[in-house]
């Protein structure tokens, strides 16, 4: 019998010399011999298995998962988020949707025909760790049915979650199917239920929802018959695309939601009368100005105003604030509000409490300091293209920040 070098193994097998010495030093490859430094292993030795890859199989089979009606677009935030908990995503979608991917198998079927459920149901493997049903009510015909049959695919280990947008039924789902399915096969069935209207002017946060869907695989793994509401923190516009007066929490949700998306395509514009509350600890205000740095430090291209003053620069030079600004990567302006209010004061008019632009497209704006509520958000183009053209005028007043406070 001969042998072989690590270097010859490493060709023969297709793994790495580093990986095959580790091998030698665990024992896992038979007859394998250390002569001085060298190890030597015999010619005819079977590549031990990967011990790696069959851990990688038993949790991948373990955390398999359906997305019933994965064309609805809450499905297009889920299912990044279940790959990253380790999930294999498969979807089950209507017949006649035009839903593709090359990331995930797509099985169709149709909702209404008792037979095709069947069929499929019979086809699939069986499915550990969660089952979620999104939008039931896209589905008009046999719910209980495809629950049912896909619930017996799954084991006491496994739950079930149901995405409703009718939270008005008095019939739940979660409720009359749980006590069967904890009864006769231990899995749990819960449900989160939406509760944003239907309207065409909203906005809604799907990855807040589904973040609430993962919560519920995870954290209510031990309960059933349970749900949860979640309106996707959504925001609702007028005719004229903007939305009512928001106070502190729903304003700064607002903030957290935009601020978060910006990226290096994002050009935010901002212009700060400089009101007292901009300067207070509250954690409000200061995650404000976490999501600002952040946002830079992602590459967005932001220009902050400040509107103040002259006597209050020596009240400034020592601000916290305008100093965490000056060191970060936005670009930070003074104006003179003196001297716009001498020369244009319809731009201090237009200007307001102040107001955060992002892009071309919204404007997110402070209501002034007696109101009751905080701002507001719009999304109407005049208001915003008015709010810009003023942003763009007070930067002829401009000068940089760090020349005026050093």
């Amino acid at each position: 019998m001969g042998y072989l070098t690590v270097k010859q193994f490493s060709e023969k097998w297709g793994i790495s010399e580093r990986r095959i010495i580790n091998l030698c030093r665990e024992d896992r490859i038979n007859g394998a011999v250390k002569t001085g430094m060298v190890w030597m292993i015999p010619e005819d030795t079977v590549k031990p298995a990967d011990k790696r890859a069959k851990i990688a199989e038993y949790i991948n089979k373990q955390k398999k998962i359906i997305i019933v009606n994965i064309d609805n677009e809450i499905s297009y935030y889920l299912i990044p988020m279940l790959k990253i908990e380790g999930y294999v995503v498969e979807g089950i979608c209507s017949i006649n949707s035009k839903y593709e991917s090359k990331e995930i198998l797509i099985r169709k079927v149709d909702y209404k025909n008792k037979e095709d459920i069947f069929k499929l149901a019979n086809q699939s493997e069986k499915y550990y760790d969660g089952l979620i049903f999104i939008d039931l009510n896209g589905i008009t015909d046999n719910k209980e049915l495809l629950i049912e049959l896909f619930g017996k695919k799954m084991d006491c280990s496994s739950s079930i979650v149901l995405i409703n947008d009718d939270v008005s039924s008095k019939q739940k789902l979660e409720i009359s199917m749980c006590k069967n399915f904890k009864e006769n096969i231990g899995l749990r069935i819960n449900a989160i239920n939406l509760q944003a209207p239907k309207e065409n002017t909203l906005i809604v946060s799907y990855d807040e929802i589904c973040e609430d869907i993962m919560s519920l695989l995870k954290s209510f793994k031990n309960t059933t018959g349970n749900s949860i509401n979640s309106d996707g923190g959504y925001l609702l516009f007028d005719k004229d695309g903007r939305t009512e007066d928001l106070n502190i929490g729903k304003f700064y949700q607002a903030i957290n939601r935009y601020f978060n998306k910006l990226d290096k395509s994002s050009y935010m514009w901002c212009a700060s009368t400089m009101l007292e509350d901009e300067w207070t600890e509250e954690p409000l205000e200061m995650n404000f100005r976490i999501l600002n740095l952040e946002a830079a430090n992602r590459g967005a291209n932001i220009d902050r105003i400040f509107i103040f003053s002259k006597s209050k620069i020596p009240e400034f030079k020592n601000n916290k604030t305008l100093k965490i600004y000056m060191q970060s990567n936005i670009n930070t302006m003074f104006v003179d509000y003196d001297e716009v209010m001498e020369k244009e004061p319809e731009l201090i008019e237009i200007v307001g409490d102040g107001w955060d632009g992002i892009n071309m497209e919204t404007l997110i704006a402070d209501l002034p300091e007696s109101a009751e509520k905080r701002g507001y958000i719009s999304i109407n183009k005049r208001e915003v293209e008015k709010a810009y053209k003023c942003f763009k005028k007070l930067k002829t007043y401009a000068k940089d920040l760090k020349s005026i406070l050093k």
